[in-house]
């Protein structure tokens, strides 16, 4: 018992040990990311850091925007057909099961 109970005691210090060292993976992520975006909340907002910020968007072309419009588009009418379908074929099963 006691071989049992010392292994689950060091399997519960490893998994405490892989959560510290995952927090510490975390934290280091989080200060690196936050390095990365150089304009604090006072800076952008302003007009200086407005006009900053919208030369970082990347703007659609014409062609993507088209691209994501027919995609749009495509599985609206896909939907639109497929939920048909299933109420239609509902609607045929509750009639001919007379609950309709």
């Amino acid at each position: 018992m006691d071989e049992k109970q010392a292994r689950k005691e060091k399997l519960k210090q490893e998994r405490k040990e892989l959560r510290k060292a995952k927090k510490l993976e975390r934290q280091r992520r989080l200060e690196e990311q936050e390095d990365k975006n150089p304009l604090k909340f006072k800076e952008w907002f302003s007009l200086k850091g407005i006009r900053q910020e919208i030369k970082n968007v990347h703007w659609l072309t014409k062609k993507e925007l088209a691209r994501d419009a027919f995609v749009v588009l495509a599985f609206t009418v896909v939907l639109g057909v497929y939920f048909y379908g299933a109420d239609a074929l509902i609607a045929l099963i509750l009639k001919t099961l007379g609950l309709s």
